[in-house]
């Protein structure tokens, strides 16, 4: 197409993916599922999630098992984005026991807000193997303090800080895990906690770092997917957040519980789901038969959902509007190549995300006008409505996977969603470079997600 500009990302703008993937596993209730699958002679293919307080790359915050303390959506989206010091902590590792000592030998003198310690512990053995647990090297939590002291809020470790739970009537079957210290004086200190990572030890000594967990009212634990850039082009962006938390719903399968404990002290909240809902995005095999899976995509969604991105902004218009082939063009501008796309009507925060009038009163994209989109060549499509006008009829009937015209429209084009945004009002582009990491799961169809605009300064 003569004349467009591409928004290819630099090479050196590339996510590094610093997480385990989630699967079934010996040491954790945690795991994905499966709520649809075509083989199964269902119409679509839908991941499913059970999160049981800790598994996998995961983040914790202090409120988790100390009372009257901050959850994680009680901080600001700085703390789970920002540039992280990388601390070799591997010659130490290597001894068994990283002393204070060790640390102060090589840590830079100025630390980051944000700290990844790597012991290369995840690099060398295998999560499902319970020399995961049995061998891993053990951190004095007095590092904790010191990284603290030195003005880091939010730590990440390439180990686990789990005790592997008793699972045996004979009280044999646990195994302790030192480092369950080093977090609980890590929480005390007011930091955040994101453990299990991997692929740590190809990280240079800086790196911008998006370590940002599942978000859900009350969370004190969430799943993550850490993803770390090499270049950044700087230091102290405007970090917005545009995700649908987690929360009971009137149409969404899910079943969340807050669980509180006084002796010890926990306050954990569980959830299972079945089902896209909230900040997710969809694989083209979602609806697609033969589509490509989540996996398919470039570095598994990330490459295709890291980048700079185009608004076009509906939010003006009453609500419900179609957004038609005219109107899209006229709003649109000239999308530049391999963008992600932003449709915004403000539905959400217009009418809100749990009232049946979000899908009764949604504007929809005409077909035409998604084609034109798809034609733009763009790396995804980014909403906050639901797409389809047969989407309206949801909160009254089942409908049916050829009636969603305009998802396949898209995802027929091999072209992903990424579907229920809120807040894009607050975000002051046309042009922000959004960050939208889907959760790393076996699952095919997509995964849950979350998003951050950032405005580079």
């Amino acid at each position: 197409m003569r004349g467009r500009r591409s928004r290819t990302p630099d090479a050196r703008m590339t996510p590094i993916d610093l997480s385990q993937r989630i699967e079934p596993h010996w040491a954790w209730d945690s795991f994905p599922l499966v709520s649809q699958a075509y083989a199964d002679g269902d119409e679509f293919q839908e991941f499913g999630l059970r999160w049981s307080g800790t598994g996998f790359t995961y983040t914790s915050a202090p409120g988790w098992r100390i009372p009257d303390q901050p959850s994680l959506d009680d901080m600001p989206p700085d703390r789970f984005a920002g540039v992280a010091s990388v601390v070799d902590l591997s010659s130490a590792a290597a001894q068994g026991t990283i002393l204070p000592g060790h640390f102060t030998d090589a840590a830079p003198p100025k630390l980051r807000p944000m700290a990844i310690l790597h012991t290369g512990h995840a690099d060398a053995v295998p999560m499902r193997r319970r020399e995961y647990w049995t061998q891993l090297p053990a951190l004095s939590p007095a590092i904790a303090e010191m990284l603290a002291e030195r003005g880091v809020r939010h730590v990440c470790l390439d180990l686990s800080c789990d005790t592997a739970p008793d699972r045996r009537g004979d009280g044999t079957g646990g195994i302790h895990n030192p480092n369950a210290a080093f977090r609980a004086r890590a929480h005390a200190c007011g930091l955040v906690v994101t453990e299990n990572l991997t692929g740590t030890g190809a990280l240079p000594g800086e790196v911008f770092l998006f370590a940002l967990p599942l978000k859900g009212q009350g969370f004190t634990t969430a799943p993550s997917r850490p993803v770390a850039l090499k270049k950044w082009p700087s230091d102290t962006p405007v970090v917005r957040d545009v995700s649908t938390p987690y929360m009971n719903h009137w149409r969404w399968r899910l079943e969340l519980r807050r669980l509180v404990t006084q002796e010890p002290f926990e306050d954990r909240t569980e959830f299972i789901q079945s089902g896209h809902a909230y900040t997710h995005c969809d694989a083209p095999r979602h609806m697609e038969r033969d589509g490509p899976t989540i996996q398919d995509l470039p570095g598994e969604g990330l490459n295709q959902f890291l980048g700079p991105a185009w608004i076009v902004d509906f939010s003006d218009l009453p609500l419900p509007t179609p957004f038609t082939l005219k109107l899209v063009q006229e709003r649109a501008g000239d999308p530049p190549e391999g963008a992600l796309i932003i449709l915004r009507s403000d539905l959400t925060n217009r009418l809100g995300y749990p009232s049946t009038r979000w899908h009764t009163h949604a504007p929809n994209l005409e077909v035409p006008a998604a084609e034109w989109l798809v034609s733009r060549k763009p790396a995804a499509l980014c909403l906050d409505f639901p797409q389809d006008f047969i989407a309206r009829e949801m909160p009254s009937r089942h409908v049916y996977n050829n009636e969603f015209v305009t998802h396949h429209a898209v995802l027929g084009a091999g072209v992903p969603f990424i579907e229920d945004l809120r807040d894009l009002g607050e975000i002051t582009r046309r042009d922000p470079f959004l960050v939208a990491i889907p959760l790393r799961m076996t699952c095919i169809d997509g995964a849950p997600m979350r998003v951050v605009a950032l405005e580079w300064d």
